[in-house]
């Protein structure tokens, strides 16, 4: 199995002053958590047989959504089992409006997760293992730093994995709005 390359840096360009704008958006709670749903159910589709090879013919997707609504800081956790963000793909996940090369799936237009992540948070961070990589990814995003520094590019973490391994949390700290209620 080939060792893959650690990725330092991710591009994070057009424009990261559109970041800024994006916590404005009209969105609804329950819409942009349905963007973080829709990543985890294309990823699982397009690695379901990876998956399968690796964890049998029954697996399932879990996608797991966790509110943190009791601290002085609330956090939006989402975690999932598909197959994570693959180093082919990592540079286009974080660069806003970097439309997918498959537009016929759930994600489209290349804006979901950071749209729905900037407008829950101002900080948020992404940390990932693809199916059949060796390594886990995390890149971590601070809006206001990022356009305060106009930021270009973020620092990336890469820490060994089996190559087995398969997931993507999304952690939003210290949240905008805490869904509640109906969006529970």
């Amino acid at each position: 199995m080939p060792s893959f390359s650690a990725i330092d840096k991710v591009n994070i360009r057009p424009g990261v002053s559109i970041l800024s704008v994006l916590r404005h958006l009209n969105y609804k709670p329950w819409f942009a958590i349905a963007e973080f749903v829709d990543n985890s159910i294309q990823s699982f589709l397009d690695c379901r047989e990876q998956l399968r090879e690796v964890e049998g013919e029954t697996f399932r997707l879990l996608v797991d959504i966790e509110i943190e609504s009791s601290s002085s800081s609330p956090r939006l956790i989402i975690r999932d089992n598909a197959g994570g963000i693959a180093e082919s793909s990592y540079h286009r996940a974080f660069r806003p409006a970097e439309v997918p090369l498959d537009r016929s799936g759930l994600c489209e237009f290349g804006m979901g997760m950071k749209s729905a992540a900037t407008w829950f948070a101002p900080r948020w961070s992404v940390r990932t293992s693809a199916i059949g990589e060796d390594v886990e990814r995390l890149v971590s995003f601070n809006i206001q730093h990022i356009v305060h520094d106009d930021l270009q590019e973020l620092a990336v973490q890469n820490i060994a994995a089996p190559a087995s391994h398969h997931y993507t949390e999304i952690i939003l700290d210290n949240l905008y709005r805490t869904p509640q209620k109906k969006t529970v």
